[in-house]
């Protein structure tokens, strides 16, 4: 795959992140894709994900969010390498810090992926929420 349809799969991806269309995701990815949140004020220590605890971590938020939407800023495709930077917004279901339900949580955000034969193979996410 080109850089260019790289950059359109990995925004593809957003969309269906942004729409929760849970089963559309894995098809984004290889079988052996890997992803890694950085540390941030939700998850302090980062965390690793294959693409199944990704994929159940992607259906619980529907529980906590009850939209979200990505804005990308900048884009960035080169070979097998695809980094987007976005604020994300998500209006939230539940009481999280001091927001509570109907509130918007705001990250600005970059991923950085890695493809493999037109799929997500490694994903790095730095994420910079603002308060909450």
């Amino acid at each position: 795959m080109s850089a260019n349809e790289n950059l359109i799969s990995a925004k593809r991806f957003l969309k269906a992140l942004e729409e929760f269309d849970f089963d559309a995701l894995k098809s984004f990815y290889t079988e052996d894709a890997e992803q890694t949140e950085l540390p941030n004020q939700l998850k302090p220590k980062g965390d690793h994900r294959t693409v199944d605890q990704l994929v159940a971590d992607f259906t619980r938020s529907k529980g906590i969010l009850r939209k979200q939407s990505y804005r990308v800023s900048n884009e960035l495709a080169s070979d097998d390498r695809v980094m987007l930077e976005f604020i994300w917004e998500g209006e939230l279901a539940v009481s999280i810090g001091s927001l509570s339900p109907g509130d918007t949580m705001r990250s600005h955000s970059t991923v950085c992926m890695d493809f493999k034969d037109g799929l997500i193979h490694r994903q790095r996410n730095y994420d910079c929420f603002e308060a909450f």
